[in-house]
C-alpha cells in the first residue's frame, strides 16, 4: 500500500530498524498526517511512533483531495505456474485504494483516519479462485498527550489494521510476493481491535493490541481475544543499522494445519486472512524473536517463532537476505520453515527473485520458490512455481 513514510503508525511501510529488503520494497508506509491550513500544502508530519525503516523503492508522494485529505493506491498484476489454484494468464491480485485524513487542531497534526479498500481476487481459497471487495486497513489513530519530559510517546489506534508480531511489526508484506511465516503461524494479518504503540525514553520501542481474532471483515465470525505485545530496540552502529524485537501473542486464531484433503501450505490476500476452509479457529500461543540488520547495499532480516496450538507444539523460522545492485535492481534469497502441531506435518520455501523499480510508480519481480509441503500422516509434496508481478502504484 502505497503511503508517505513513517509518521503515525508503530510499522515502517503502512503502519510499519532498517533500509529493508528487495521484495519488500511494496511495503505500505504508514500515513503522514496533513495539517489542513491552507498554507502550506505540503503535509504536517508527526514523528514516528517507533524506529521504522524507509521503503527499498521509495513510494510515490500521495495526491491531495480536498482539504485534509490525501489518496494513493495500486494495482497488482500477477502470473504464476503451480500446481493448485490459478495456474495461468494474469490477474488483478490486487487493486487498492488508500484514503486518509488529518486530524489537526490549530494548524498542528494530532493523529489520522485512514481507510484500505481493496479489490482482490487471491488464485488459492481452498474453494477456487474468488474475487471479492473487502477493507484492508481501516482505522483511526490518535498521538496522546503525554508527557515529553521522559522522551517517549503513545498513539492509540481503534479500527482494523496488521498486527504488531515478529516482523509484522516492522514492515507490511501485502503487496509483496515474498512472504515470512505469518500465514502459516497466525492465519492472519490484519485483526479488528485497539493498540497502542510508541517509544519509551526515546530508545524502546512497544506495541500492544487487542484483538478480535476473526481477520479482517470477520466480525460475524466468534470473536474472541487476542492479546499482542512486543518490545523493540534499533541500534545504529558504524558497520549498519540493527534492530532487534521480541514479541507475545495469545488467543483464538484461524486453524492452518495442512491435512490430505488441504495438503498446501494456506496463503493469505491482501486483505489478510485465510480463506482456504480449515475447520475454524483454535486456541493459539505465540512467542517470537526478529531482527534486521542493514548495511550498504546489503540487508537481512529473519524471525523464530515457537509456540502451541491448543496443546501441540508448532515452531518456525523465516529468514531472508537481500542485495541492491545500485540503481534500480535488487535480488533476493530466503528460506523458511514452519512445523505444524501433529505428525509430521511442516512446510518449506526455498526462495530466489530479483526485483526492478523502473520509476517510483512501476515496480517489476519475479520469484522462483521451492515449495516442500507435508500434510499430516501423509507424504511430501514437492513444487516449483515461478511467480511474475507488475506493481503499479500512485
Amino acid at each position: 500500500m502505497p503511503r508517505s513514510h513513517c509518521l503515525l503508525s508503530c510499522r515502517p511501510v503502512t503502519l510499519m530498524g532498517t533500509a529493508l529488503l528487495l521484495l519488500s520494497a511494496a511495503h505500505g508506509q504508514t500515513p503522514t498526517a496533513p495539517s489542513v491550513t491552507p498554507t502550506p500544502p505540503n503535509p504536517a508530519q508527526l514523528p514516528p511512533p517507533t524506529d521504522q525503516p524507509p521503503p527499498e523503492v521509495p513510494l510515490p508522494d500521495p495526491i491531495p483531495l480536498g482539504p485534509g485529505f490525501l489518496i494513493s493506491g495500486a494495482l497488482d498484476l500477477r502470473t504464476r505456474t503451480a500446481d493448485t489454484g490459478r495456474t495461468g494468464g494474469i490477474w488483478a491480485n490486487a487493486v487498492e485504494l488508500d484514503v486518509q485524513h488529518a486530524i489537526s487542531r490549530g494548524g498542528t497534526a494530532h493523529g489520522n483516519v485512514y481507510v484500505q479498500l481493496l479489490a482482490e481476487n487471491p488464485p488459492d481459497t481452498g474453494r477456487g479462485s474468488k474475487q471479492d471487495v473487502a477493507l484492508g486497513e481501516a482505522y483511526v489513530i490518535y498521538r496522546l498527550p503525554i508527557e515529553s519530559d521522559f522522551d517517549s510517546t503513545a498513539y492509540l489506534k481503534i479500527g482494523q489494521f496488521q498486527i504488531p508480531f515478529g516482523l509484522l511489526a516492522v514492515y507490511d508484506p501485502h503487496l509483496l510476493i515474498l512472504q515470512p511465516l505469518y500465514s502459516q503461524s497466525l492465519g492472519v494479518r490484519t485483526d479488528f481491535g485497539a493498540a497502542i504503540s510508541g517509544r519509551a525514553y526515546g530508545f524502546l520501542n512497544y506495541d500492544l493490541a487487542v484483538t478480535t481474532g476473526t481477520g479482517p471483515d470477520h466480525l460475524y465470525g466468534v470473536p474472541s481475544r487476542v492479546v499482542t505485545f512486543r518490545l523493540g530496540r534499533t541500534f545504529t552502529t558504524r558497520n549498519g543499522v540493527v534492530n532487534v524485537g521480541g514479541s507475545l501473542l495469545q488467543g483464538r486464531l484461524p486453524i492452518t494445519d495442512i491435512t490430505k484433503n488441504d495438503p498446501y501450505a494456506a496463503e493469505l490476500p491482501p486483505s489478510g486472512r485465510v480463506r482456504a476452509n480449515r475447520g475454524g479457529f483454535v486456541s493459539k500461543s505465540r512467542i517470537a524473536g526478529d531482527a534486521s540488520y542493514g548495511f550498504k547495499r546489503t540487508t537481512a532480516r529473519g524471525e523464530i517463532v515457537a509456540g502451541a496450538d491448543g496443546d501441540q507444539r508448532v515452531i518456525g523460522f523465516y529468514a531472508e537476505g537481500d542485495y541492491r545492485f545500485g540503481g534500480r535492481l535488487s535480488a533476493a534469497l530466503s528460506q523458511s520453515l514452519f512445523v505444524y502441531p501433529l505428525g509430521n506435518s511442516s512446510a518449506s520455501r526455498s526462495s530466489a527473485g530479483f526485483t526492478y523499480a523502473s520509476s517510483k510508480s512501476l515496480t517489476f519481480r519475479a520469484l522462483y520458490q521451492y515449495l516442500r509441503d507435508v500434510p499430516r500422516d501423509e507424504g511430501g509434496q514437492v513444487r516449483h512455481r515461478l511467480t511474475l508481478q507488475v506493481l503499479l502504484r500512485f
